[in-house]
């Protein structure tokens, strides 16, 4: 009886022994497993802040790169980034100053990857087009666009090398306005100047402070035929040119030229856009030079009067 007693007993200690080294195992693998799911998710969490922050850094670069050959009159108010997980916002602002008044313009979303990609949400791109009573008397076929986040008209420039069933010319309107009232005003010229030659042409207290480059390797898209319901002027959100800053006057064809160059070294999103261009100034030559930059129009500023 003792020795089977002694036997029960060992037996009974064994199997606590193996219950508690069992539980002991599972503990272990359980911690061992959440530190290492906690270390790869900690880890995974950093990548992607990293991997995000070179994405927004590239992608603010890319657009402001582009901003700088586009946006008539248009400055950077600002911008803001919202990060997440493999994905991010951007929201990029701009203002423009009519004789040293400064106009809220716009607001542009921007979703970026952890890879580096990034474009416009669907819908962003909807412009505010709304019927004009003038326009339509006239027998425009389009309507009058307006910036959506302030209703401001925006402007529309005419190629001169194309034909247009209707030209809308609003310099009359000027009389109407008050006098001392601050204006923004886009001219389509008739054909191309220098930036000089335009300067010589413009009255006293007209202020150019944008210029409307030919960039225009084709005119094909412009034709009847293309667009069945007549030729519309380009907007402003569509011409590519160069313009003074807000602490700068001083601009030239040459900047433009620069802007360009530095789009094609960056080697961003765009590249491809600046090298177009590049390659439609400078034709047949190594490189282009500021008499083969165009100007098809100008944006000034100043009073109604």
């Amino acid at each position: 009886m003792n020795d089977e007693k002694s036997n029960f007993d060992d037996g009974a200690v064994l199997s606590l022994l193996v219950r508690r080294a069992r539980r002991r195992t599972i503990l272990r693998n359980i911690s061992i497993s959440f530190g290492i799911t906690l270390f790869i998710l900690t880890g995974g969490w950093f990548l992607n802040l990293q991997l995000q922050y070179r994405s927004s850094d590239n992608t603010l670069r890319d657009i402001e790169m582009l901003k700088a050959i586009s946006g008539p009159n248009q400055y950077v108010l600002g911008s803001q980034f919202d990060y997440g997980f493999l994905h991010g916002t951007l929201d990029y602002r701009t203002y423009k100053l009519v004789e040293g008044v400064p106009v809220i313009w716009g607001e542009e979303t921007y979703e970026f990857s952890s890879w580096g990609s990034f474009s416009r949400p669907p819908g962003d791109y909807s412009d505010l087009q709304l019927p004009d009573p003038v326009m339509k008397e006239k027998g425009f076929k389009y309507e009058r666009p307006f910036n959506r986040y302030n209703g401001e008209r925006e402007m529309m420039f005419y190629l001169p090398l194309v034909k247009y069933e209707n030209y809308l010319n609003e310099l009359p309107q000027l009389n109407e306005m008050d006098e001392q009232k601050l204006v923004e005003l886009g001219i389509s010229l008739d054909t191309n100047y220098t930036v000089k030659q335009i300067e010589s042409m413009l009255p006293n207290g007209v202020h150019p402070v944008w210029y409307w480059v030919d960039t225009y390797s084709t005119l094909k898209p412009y034709t009847e035929d293309q667009m069945p319901e007549g030729t519309i002027p380009e907007r402003a959100s569509s011409v590519y040119g160069f313009g003074i800053h807000p602490k700068d006057n001083d601009v030239s064809e040459k900047n433009f030229i620069e802007e360009l160059e530095d789009g094609i070294k960056t080697n961003g999103k765009y590249q491809h856009e600046f090298e177009r261009i590049y390659d439609y100034l400078r034709r047949d030559k190594e490189k282009p030079d500021t008499s083969d930059v165009r100007i098809l129009g100008v944006v000034v500023t100043g009073t109604a009067d």
